[in-house]
């Protein structure tokens, strides 16, 4: 364990609340999904190798999330596809530690912060970020599968 240095409550609108649910990053290296019902986390995902800086859901995917890292990597995250490695990663250029992330409305698009102080826009692809009709349903499967471990 280590100190946290994010944290994002679930809001995605949906057929199905979630709002349950949130992510923390932390100086650990991992990123934690917790329950408030459960009052536990429910599984960490250890696949940093420096300090995760933050951590923010997709504002339109239920299962979606993005974290920055001191290596200056953004990942994203589709649980509904893979909880053991991102969906996408992308290291930003010049060396730089990446320290905060916000989504878009549109979820389309991802502001990062750096250590030097730059802003970077990445687009994020349209079959990543527009979920399926199916992704809630999916991700309640998800979540009993994570608590079950």
């Amino acid at each position: 364990m280590g100190p946290i240095t994010g944290i994002d409550c679930h809001n995605v609108p949906g057929q199905i609340d979630f709002s349950p649910y949130f992510l923390t990053s932390s100086f650990d290296w991992t990123l934690k999904l917790w329950s408030i019902k459960d009052q536990k986390f429910l599984h960490s995902f250890e696949d940093n190798s420096d300090y995760v800086y933050d951590v923010q859901w997709s504002p339109i995917h239920p299962a979606l999330f993005a974290s920055v890292d001191g290596d200056g990597r953004l990942d994203l995250w589709n649980l509904n596809n893979e909880t053991e490695v991102p969906t996408a990663s992308v290291v930003a250029e010049g060396g730089v530690a990446l320290n905060h992330c916000r989504w878009h409305g549109s979820g389309s698009s991802i502001a990062v912060g750096d250590d030097v102080g730059r802003i970077h826009i990445y687009d994020v692809a349209e079959n990543t970020a527009n979920p399926k009709m199916d992704e809630w349903s999916r991700f309640v499967r998800t979540l009993q599968e994570l608590k079950q471990q």
